[in-house]
């Protein structure tokens, strides 16, 4: 065979270097796919040992699950790698896994979002899905990790449930509820708030308490929020606060600290004793009564013999002419041992053993036989009287005793007020119940002295006795009636309450 002698040694040198330059780069691509399964297996090792759910996912199949994986759904790695992914989703969460699935192999930005899990054995497994977009042999596929957070997920429902519960505890308490901020702003109230107080929730939520006026002593405020920062919670503080329409309620305050949205508050429990307190207040006065009534009954009587005796000596001694220089002061002194009688017999009124004649009268008719007598007292003082009688049921009564009772509350009345002011007396009915009402155009009774009215010898009148009022109650309490009292910088009313 004829040797190729043509061939430039240059050449041929060129081409081993061409040759030895290819061996190089199949050395280079085999040490590279040699090391890329290396990495891979150790990826695949470390993947095995995570925690989470790791999944590799093309198309609708799996082609990649870590032994996690297999352990938490309870299928082997075959059954995964031939079954749809929707399958291990729980079908609430379905369609929006599958959209964000969709989207992420689009190459959209897929936030982390939960789903549900579903294990061979019918229960799920909440997870936290975070996923990313890789190639595979040139196609999209995308890489996922799902985190545990079925124990969060109890917390968060046990949460829920406690909230549910204390929000329905709290719309639903008998007590009047508040939280607020430390700095007095409403956060929410209940319906018990709402139904005492006259304000609806848009008129507080968000307003601080000085806005509404609420507390009658802001003092009791300060207080309040000085015992929580040094106790962390306050019991049972008695406290005064103001409606919507101005009336004052007692209540029992309890409050504690709590954090609501990483902000601190107050939980604000306030137990209303107005009606407690009123019936109290009653019970004391009625002891005052009785008491001061058994001793009027134990010495009244004794008083006004020695009294009655004096009296009539007085009177002798007017008869005589050597006297007659002295008769203004025998006047005087039979003057003031009748205002003596006079008290001795109010405070007999006190009695509660006192015996009564109860007879059917009607409460209009009497007192439209005292009213010449009432007007007169009115003109002499210029002032004017109003009656504003309406038809009444008859009633048990002892005339005498309801007689005593309308001229004090009249009377006094007449002396709460300045010349040219009207006094009005009101009768009317509402369902089993008659109602008499004596209104003055005073300037009203001082807030100060409101608890102090009924109690036997106060007064604040110089030639007082301190006995009208208590009277007017005894004769009440003997009638089985009672006395709410009003009063405001337009006058004063007394509104006797008796049943039929």
């Amino acid at each position: 065979m004829e040797q190729v002698t043509n061939i430039a040694p240059t050449e041929i040198e060129a081409l081993k270097h061409e040759i030895e330059r290819l061996e190089n780069i199949v050395a280079y691509y085999k040490q590279q796919e040699e090391s890329a399964w290396r990495n891979w297996t150790t990826l695949r090792q470390i993947a095995d040992y995570a925690p989470a759910l790791i999944y590799i996912l093309q198309g609708n199949y799996f082609v990649y699950v870590n032994s996690t994986f297999e352990d938490v759904t309870g299928y082997t790695l075959d059954e995964c790698l031939n079954t749809e992914f929707w399958n291990f989703i729980h079908s609430d969460y379905r369609d929006i896994t599958r959209s964000r699935n969709l989207d992420r192999l689009a190459g959209k930005h897929v936030p982390p979002y939960e789903t549900k899990i579903l294990t061979k054995n019918g229960t799920f497994y909440w997870g936290y899905l975070s996923s990313d977009l890789i190639y595979l042999d040139g196609q999209p596929a995308a890489i996922g990790i799902i985190q545990d957070i079925s124990e969060r997920k109890k917390a968060e429902d046990a949460l829920l449930a406690s909230e549910t519960k204390f929000a329905k505890t709290f719309a639903a308490s008998p007590n009047i509820m508040i939280i607020s901020t430390f700095d007095g702003m409403f956060v929410d109230v209940n319906e018990r708030f709402i139904l005492e107080t006259g304000y609806n929730r848009a008129e507080v939520i968000g307003k601080n308490v000085e806005e509404i006026n609420l507390w009658v002593n802001p003092e009791d405020r300060r207080m309040m929020q000085k015992l929580i920062l040094m106790n962390g919670s306050v019991r049972n503080l008695e406290v005064r606060i103001r409606t919507k329409l101005g009336q004052e309620r007692i209540v029992l305050l309890s409050s504690e600290a709590i954090e609501l949205d990483g902000q601190h508050c107050m939980i604000n429990i306030m137990n209303d004793i107005t009606e407690h307190k009123r019936m109290s207040n009653q019970i004391a006065r009625l002891d005052q009564l009785n008491l001061i009534g058994e001793i009027a009954a134990s010495i009244g009587h004794e008083m006004r013999n020695p009294m009655t005796s004096v009296r009539g000596f007085l009177q002798m001694f007017m008869s005589e002419k050597v006297l007659i220089p002295y008769h203004d002061y025998f006047g005087l002194m039979i003057e003031e041992l009748d205002r003596a009688n006079q008290i001795i017999s109010e405070f007999l009124s006190l009695a509660k053993n006192k015996t009564i004649t109860l007879e059917t009268r009607n409460l209009k008719k009497i007192i439209e036989a005292l009213s010449p007598l009432i007007a007169v007292d009115a003109i002499k003082q210029d002032k004017h009287l109003v009656l504003d009688l309406e038809d009444i049921p008859d009633l048990l009564l002892d005339e005498k005793e309801i007689r005593q009772l309308i001229l004090n509350l009249v009377r006094n009345g007449l002396e709460a007020m300045p010349a040219g002011k009207t006094i009005t007396i009101k009768t009317y009915a509402e369902e089993n119940s008659v109602f008499l009402e004596v209104a003055d155009e005073g300037s009203g009774i001082d807030p100060d002295i409101m608890d102090k009215i009924d109690t036997p010898f106060f007064t604040t009148k110089e030639q007082g006795t301190g006995l009208g009022l208590p009277v007017c109650h005894s004769i009440a309490i003997r009638h089985k009636a009672t006395i709410e009292v009003k009063t405001g910088s337009k006058g004063t009313s007394f509104i006797v309450c008796f049943k039929v």
